[in-house]
This record gives C-alpha cells, sequence and structure tokens, in this order.
C-alpha cells in the first residue's frame, strides 16, 4: 500500500488534494533564497553606516505572510510584496520619528544598489524590483526591554504610531497551533512509521508538506481564491492581513483544512446576516470589525467606514466563496477550478491519481467529483468511482491502522 491508497482507506484524499494545491501555491525555491538574500542585503549595507546605524544595536527580520507562513506566490504580472522591519534595540523616546526614517531613507538613496529603486512611503522604504517583487522596509525602536511591541515614524502624523509585528506572528502561529493534531499529519506519521517498519520503497513528500497546520493552509487557499476574485477589482481587494486576522479569530483548533474553510465561512456570513437583521429589525447598524489582535486600539477594517465599498466588496466575496464551497462539497470538482485555477488542479489530481489508480484521462473529472465531495470509491482494479467499488472511511475519528 503506498501514501495515496493508505490516505484514501482513511477518507483523506480530499484533505491531501487541499494540501497539495496549497503547496502549490507556495513560493519557489529561487524566489524565497532571492527574497531572503535582498533582506540580508539590507542588514549589511545598515551595518557598514558609520553616521548611525553602526552605532545602535539593531536587527532586521521578516514579517507578514513571510513570517507566518501563508505566503501565496502572485498571479500574472502582480508582484510579491515582502514587509521587513528594522528594529532598533533603544527605546523610541531617545529619537524623533522624522530622525529615524530619515536615517533610513538616507543610507538606502545612497546606494548605487537601491538609489533607483526605492519609494518613499507613509511610515516605510520600499524597495521595487520591478516584475519581482517589492520589499517594504519598516524601522521602528522598542518600547521597553522585553516586549515586542516598537514605535514606528508616521509621516503623515508627524509622530510615531505603535506596531507590533513580533506579537502579530506570535499570536497567529499560537492560533494556528491549537490543533491538537491534524487529520493529514497524524496520517501521514502514521504511514511513514508503518513505512518504515515495513521497509517498503516509497518517496515520501517532505515532512512540512503535511505538518504545516490547517489553518495556515485555509488562509493560503482562501488568498488565492480573492486574488482570483478580486482581479478586475483590484481597487476593493480585501487585504491579507484583514483575511488573515479574521480567520484566525474564528479558528477553533479544527483538525483539517476543509473543516477549517467550511467552518470560517460559515461564520462570517452568519455574522453578517445577523447584522443586516439587527439593521432591519431595529435599525442599528453594525459591521464586522477586525482589529489587530495584539492592538485593539487598531482596526484593520477602519476605511470600511470612509468608503463602504470595500466592506460590501468583502462581503460579497465572503458570500461568493461559500456559494462556490457549497458546491464543491457537492461533489462539483469544476468550482474547484474556478477557486484555485483550471491547470492546478487538473495537474495535482493527475498526479494524485496515478498513485492510487490506473485511470484514464477521460475519467479525470469523475474521480475529481467524487474526491472533491468525499465520497471516493475504488474497485479491484485500483479504478477512482463514486458508486462502485470500496468507498473511502470517514475521516472524522482518524486513529491510524485498523
Amino acid at each position: 500500500m503506498n501514501l495515496q491508497q493508505y490516505l484514501h482507506e482513511n477518507g483523506l484524499q480530499r484533505e491531501d488534494l487541499l494540501t497539495r494545491i496549497a503547496v502549490s501555491l507556495e513560493l519557489d525555491e529561487t524566489r524565497k533564497q532571492r527574497m531572503e538574500s535582498a533582506y540580508n542585503a539590507v542588514y549589511d549595507i545598515l551595518k557598514k553606516d558609520e553616521a548611525f546605524f553602526s552605532k545602535v544595536d539593531f536587527m532586521v527580520y521578516p514579517q507578514g505572510s513571510k513570517a507566518i507562513g501563508t505566503t501565496v506566490k502572485p498571479r500574472g504580472k502582480e508582484e510579491f510584496d515582502l514587509d521587513i522591519t528594522v528594529e532598533i534595540r533603544d527605546p523610541y523616546y531617545n529619537y524623533t520619528s522624522s530622525e529615524i526614517y530619515n536615517h533610513l531613507i538616507r543610507v538606502l538613496s545612497s546606494s548605487d544598489v537601491y538609489k533607483e529603486k526605492l519609494i518613499k512611503k507613509n511610515r516605510c522604504a520600499r524597495i521595487n524590483y520591478v516584475g519581482d517583487f517589492h520589499m517594504d522596509v519598516l524601522p521602528g525602536c522598542i518600547v521597553i526591554n522585553g516586549d515586542s511591541k516598537i514605535m514606528v515614524p508616521d509621516r503623515e502624523l508627524r509622530s510615531w504610531s505603535s506596531s507590533n509585528p513580533k506579537g502579530y506572528s506570535n499570536w497567529f502561529s499560537q492560533k494556528a497551533e491549537t490543533v491538537v493534531n491534524s487529520y493529514l499529519n497524524k496520517a501521514f506519521r502514521t504511514f511513514s512509521a508503518l513505512n518504515e517498519v515495513k521497509a517498503e520503497q516509497e518517496e515520501l513528500p517532505d515532512d512540512d508538506v503535511y505538518s504545516k497546520e490547517p489553518l495556515k493552509r485555509a488562509v493560503q487557499l482562501t488568498k488565492r481564491y480573492r486574488d482570483i476574485y478580486f482581479e478586475k477589482n483590484p481597487k476593493h481587494k480585501t487585504s491579507s492581513i484583514v483575511l488573515t486576522t479574521i480567520f484566525g479569530e474564528l479558528y477553533e483548533g479544527e483538525p483539517s483544512i476543509y473543516q477549517t474553510i467550511d467552518s470560517i465561512l460559515d461564520k462570517i456570513v452568519q455574522r453578517y446576516s445577523d447584522y443586516q437583521y439587527l439593521f432591519e429589525s431595529k435599525g442599528i447598524y453594525k459591521r464586522i470589525i477586525v482589529l489587530n489582535p495584539v492592538n485593539s486600539d487598531e482596526d484593520f477594517t477602519e476605511k470600511w467606514d470612509k468608503e463602504k465599498e470595500y466592506y460590501t466588496q468583502f462581503i460579497a466575496f465572503a458570500k461568493n466563496f461559500k456559494e462556490k464551497w457549497e458546491k464543491l462539497k457537492n461533489g462539483h470538482f469544476g468550482v474547484a477550478e474556478e477557486l484555485f485555477g483550471s491547470d492546478r488542479i487538473k495537474g495535482i489530481l493527475t498526479d494524485q491519481l496515478k498513485q492510487l489508480a490506473k485511470n484514464e484521462g477521460n475519467q479525470l473529472e469523475a474521480a475529481g467529483v467524487s474526491i472533491m465531495s468525499g465520497n471516493t470509491f475504488v474497485d479491484r482494479s485500483g479504478d477512482v468511482s463514486s458508486s462502485e467499488g470500496y468507498r473511502s472511511k470517514e475521516n472524522r475519528n482518524f486513529g491510524g491502522v485498523e
């Protein structure tokens, strides 16, 4: 029995397919290395600055999706946004906000490498690698030793603003880790142990393919459909920080990607419906609010009040995603292609089926339907069917070998 057969036996083929899709969305190793080199180079050039940075204790680290493991490769001509923090390990009140910002700009603008790529933003310096990615460099100072909060310069306010990128990363990671043991990770480890005992020769996926928590995978898949949905309306595209935060807030330790997305979409739409009923019955207006979990004074959705179309479009996206997800639950394989991309889905499914069965190309659609609906059968010849053969087992109480 190979891994795909084992996952099928335990009703985990659909979960494996969702995982493979999420993995396919991640940045390739070449781009990862290029970006890592880019932010290491920023540290190197700042360290050589004799006027300021060489005299202070500072560190450079990534924040955002790179830090929490929810990166998604850009579509088409979009660029990936790499956010990094330059954290000065000295209390902010020893400096003015403009002083910190100006020192960063001075160093980057005097560099032959960066001066043509540099764009001044309100709170950061953007280094634009045209056609590939842009790197936002956020300078900041600590508030007190031992705390993850920092103060960052805000040019519009001409003062400091509070931020906590490390605290946010820790919050999201802790939320993701509330899953006791994901179905797929447990199955993979059980199979790996059996595989070793039996000395079978099968090349297994890297361990981190199945060890990444369902919440992180769910965010990756949701961000991909967000990109597709807003392709013709990029102005009102819901930000990644909003999606990531609301998924983190609503996550309750579901042990699978499928259940995570299913549950959170239900909660978002239900909350909106409750607020609509409140408005229609009592005239009280409320909206979904997404606060920074490590700084409750910061409303990530503040602009939803100033420009309500952002909120309207977020709700439209959530409803549309839920509608398609319900079709997916009923085995409409074509919806999976709409959600994550046709070529990607078919390629991954084909590879999956090659390891499981002896399907011909014209059976691909039927196999996709049965897997996505969770109603897969395999006959004695190893062919996938939606109605005949040995049905895959339910995965709700997965516990290893039976």
